[in-house]
């Protein structure tokens, strides 16, 4: 091949070139029926409800008329922080702040699995949430305003630190620094896959140690999830305000909404843009520290309250066992089988599963045949009950005869393996096999 040719095919000149470009063109045209086809797809989706900005009308109003606050002095500039207090005979929803003073942090380092949150006190905690210029996180994402909450003597102190543009927030972090030195432990809600991810980013580009890494932390959301997806369909802050602390925010500014309204402060200057933000980071801090208490009791089974849903107490239960606190397990478990329902059953089952472990076998035996005895079909029940009797009780007769009544009641779907044991003890009793139809 020539030299001149080399070239044509490198540059893509002649036949080859009009073929490229005709294969191009094709390309072209798919590209552009598939951005029809999005734009299609986008436009029937349901946008979010438009809800008109507070400063669109009226005069300009300044941050400090609306939000009471000061001006914080730092080597690295200024910022804005808010400073509120409840007393300890306060309360958030149906929770007393005063508890969360009392709270024991060993059932919160089995909630977090965490067991270094067993060797603070409740006084060393720091609840934190942030509100930011956007929901996904990235190191491209700011967090304007940090919340904050701990208890302060006898009240329970929040500091809301506000950078009012982006040259305040280093700033912002320095001071943040100064209210976590003597903390020993983080509260946070969905803390590890989103606040704390973005303050670390924001700490390393601005060049300042992050003190939040190193600490305990106890995110929530986690445990809220374990203890209350059986019966929420979400396990969002809000729902659990309304349905564990019965407490419902009014005019509350919607999550997605924030950081167009601190975009939309940063161009107007107006304090009704962030006002409401403040209040609603306020309440975050003050639902983290309501939750914290109700998740430690229902751990403990202690306090239960009218509302109270059998079923978290099951699911702490599972919480317990799994961190090996067999005897507390035991205990929750012996509440909720008490009561009635399917919670109970299931509590029943796991207790007696438990016993059986510890080779209590006079109380595991008991709870199996009150279970047969109601429901002569329980399929788990009858196995465990027939296992006793052929290997324990060594009465394979007994065992037989369990089976073969709990096959006319049992699920379809658990009488396959029914029959298979009910053939085994047949041959081990050398009865005349039934007609098992």
């Amino acid at each position: 091949m020539s030299t001149i040719n080399r070239l044509k095919r490198l540059t893509g000149e002649g036949s080859d070139a009009a073929a490229t470009e005709k294969e191009k063109g094709g390309t072209r045209d798919r590209i552009g029926e598939l951005r029809s086809r999005i734009d299609a797809i986008l436009s029937r989706r349901p946008q979010p409800p438009e809800r008109p900005a507070p400063a669109a009308a009226g005069r300009r109003r300044e941050l400090e008329d609306l939000v009471p606050g000061r001006e914080e002095a730092t080597p690295w500039g200024t910022c804005f922080s808010v400073e509120g207090r409840v007393a300890e005979t306060g309360f958030h929803g149906c929770r007393f702040m005063d508890e969360l003073a009392a709270v024991d942090m060993e059932r919160l380092a089995l909630l977090g699995n965490e067991p270094r949150l067993a060797r603070c006190s409740p006084g060393d905690g720091l609840f934190l949430d942030t509100e930011t210029t956007g929901l996904s996180g990235g190191t491209g994402t700011v967090a304007f305003l940090i919340g904050a909450g701990w208890f302060d003597g006898e009240d329970f102190r929040t500091v809301q630190i506000f950078a009012r543009d982006f040259e305040e927030e280093r700033a912002a972090l320095f001071f943040l620094r100064d209210l976590v030195r003597d903390r020993r432990f983080l509260v946070t809600f969905n803390g590890k896959a989103f606040d704390l991810g973005v303050l670390s980013a924001r700490f390393v580009l601005n060049r300042l140690p992050d003190p939040l890494s190193s600490l305990p932390h106890l995110d929530l959301l986690h445990p809220a999830r374990r203890l209350f997806r059986h019966r929420l369909e979400s396990c969002r802050l809000a729902s659990l305000e309304e349905n564990l602390l019965r407490f419902r925010r009014e005019g509350d500014v919607p999550g997605w909404e924030i950081p167009q309204r601190y975009f939309d402060w940063l161009r107007r200057r107006d304090g009704r843009l962030v006002a409401d933000i403040f209040e609603h980071n306020r309440l975050d801090i003050l639902s983290m520290a309501a939750l914290t208490v109700h998740f430690s009791r229902l751990l403990g089974g202690e306090d239960p309250r009218e509302g109270d849903h059998p079923g978290d107490h099951l699911a702490a239960a599972r919480i317990l066992h799994d961190r090996a606190r067999i005897p507390e397990a035991r205990a929750l478990l012996e509440q909720v089988a008490a009561l009635e329902g399917e919670p109970a059953l299931e509590a029943r089952r796991r207790l007696s599963l438990l016993y059986k472990r510890e080779a209590l076998w006079e109380e595991a035996v008991r709870l199996w045949g009150e279970m047969t005895g109601e429901n002569p079909g329980d399929p788990f029940a009858v196995e465990e009950l027939a296992k006793w009797y052929e290997h324990r009780a060594k009465d394979c007769g007994k065992a037989r005869a369990l089976v073969l009544q709990a096959l006319d009641t049992a699920p379809p779907d658990a009488r396959p393996a029914l029959r298979r044991r009910l053939e085994r003890l047949t041959r081990k009793t050398g009865a005349a096999r039934p007609d098992e139809g």
